[in-house]
């Protein structure tokens, strides 16, 4: 396995942290993962080391605000920012992959910004996989979204949302190496920042039904951080034909972070081995 890191410049002229790992030799396809709020790529080398093993390149960038990348740590002005560098990487991928098929990969507030991504540039991927997807956050309602609102208008970057870290895993190990993780954005999240999360994933239950590439949901039944409603959510929604939603009953909110990681993992892997 060959392990590579680099950077491009995002929407803004922002510094974007990328890794790539990559088979000895040519790739059967490519997986971009984009991770979740407060998180970094460095996070899913585990999973990307797997997906080589089976044959697949795996690339990753940090969201701008995030792990290496510059930007006010956890914040954008627009939520689409995100989408827009997405497009900026999936183009250098691209460029340095152009044969196999291409596929997006994203957790928690990262699969709004893939499904967003999938939703603009449906003819130019082969596959969608959300885990954890952010469509009902615990505790945000039309009242919530309303107080936010009101407030990200005068003190968006007033860190008052806290962010519970003990429902990531059942795991001790994952969530005391989250806590202790120097590149994680610790503390209470950002009035703007939650609005943005919670205005995106109401746009992509909205645009679920224009949907039309094959489409992967992972969730874990006991996440109480996205709730597991999203996969009900998904299975009623989503305008694509080939569309497998799968909740594990047991699960908190990062699936490939659990003691059952292997099967979670194994799963997608499956899934894209089906979609080659």
């Amino acid at each position: 396995m060959q392990h590579a890191t680099g950077s491009f410049r995002g929407r803004g002229d922002i510094s974007i942290f990328t890794q790539q790992w990559l088979p000895d030799g040519d790739p059967r396809g490519v997986v971009i993962v984009a991770h979740g709020i407060g998180e970094h790529s460095g996070r899913y080398a585990h999973v990307a080391r797997t997906m080589v093993e089976r044959g697949y390149a795996v690339a990753a960038p940090d969201h701008r605000g995030h792990g290496r990348s510059e930007g006010p740590r956890v914040q954008v002005d627009r939520f689409d920012d995100f989408v827009t560098d997405l497009r900026t990487f999936f183009e250098d991928v691209r460029a340095a992959h152009p044969m196999p098929p291409v596929f997006i990969y994203g957790h928690s507030m990262g699969s709004l910004i893939a499904l967003l991504f999938a939703l603009r540039h449906q003819d130019d991927i082969a596959g969608l996989i959300t885990t954890g997807t952010a469509l009902k956050l615990d505790g945000a309602n039309a009242i919530t979204l309303a107080l936010l609102r009101l407030a990200s208008r005068a003190i968006p970057a007033v860190r008052l949302i806290p962010l519970g870290t003990d429902g990531i895993s059942r795991d001790p190990a994952v969530v005391a190496a989250y806590k202790a993780d120097p590149l994680v954005a610790h503390g209470p999240l950002r009035v703007g920042m939650v609005r943005h999360v919670i205005e995106a994933g109401q746009r992509c239950i909205d645009g679920l039904p224009a949907l039309r590439v094959p489409y992967l949901a992972l969730h874990g039944g006991a996440d109480p951080i996205c709730l597991p409603a999203a996969a009900a959510i998904i299975r009623q929604r989503s305008g694509s034909p080939d569309t497998t939603v799968t909740v594990y009953p047991e699960l908190y909110h990062e699936i490939h972070n659990e003691p059952e990681q292997a099967r979670v993992i194994g799963d997608v892997l499956d899934w894209l081995d089906a979609h080659l």
